[in-house]
């Protein structure tokens, strides 16, 4: 599993953002074990004090899922991307589920 942190247009690497951007993206990870990568990119912009956060997590034979979320606060826009990512993961849990479970009633259904 890759967890990827990039940070853009910052002239000082913040360590501690890293950081934080990291531990999210491994909590993300464990509540989702078929996810193989897991991309965040934290953008900042000086001159109007905004922070961009995009993640983009892959699951196993389907599409990327991403979030992007704008705010003036760093910590708040990774958490806030990091759970809308949440939120679609979770959903393509569940089609994936009913996929499942309505294919397996179909295969009984004909025996």
């Amino acid at each position: 599993m890759a967890i990827e942190i990039t940070m853009r247009h910052s002239d000082v690497k913040i360590e501690s953002l890293k950081e934080y951007a990291q531990k999210r993206m491994e909590k993300l990870q464990e509540k989702f074990p078929k996810v193989t990568s897991i991309s965040a990119v934290i953008d900042i912009d000086v001159k109007k004090h905004m922070y961009m956060a995009e993640v983009v997590a892959n699951r196993l034979g389907e599409t990327a899922v991403g979030a992007k979320e704008f705010s003036e606060s760093a910590k708040s826009v990774i958490d806030a991307a990091a759970a809308r990512a949440e939120r679609q993961l979770l959903k393509m849990r569940v089609k994936a589920r009913k996929g499942a479970v309505r294919k397996q009633r179909a295969s009984s259904a004909r025996n």
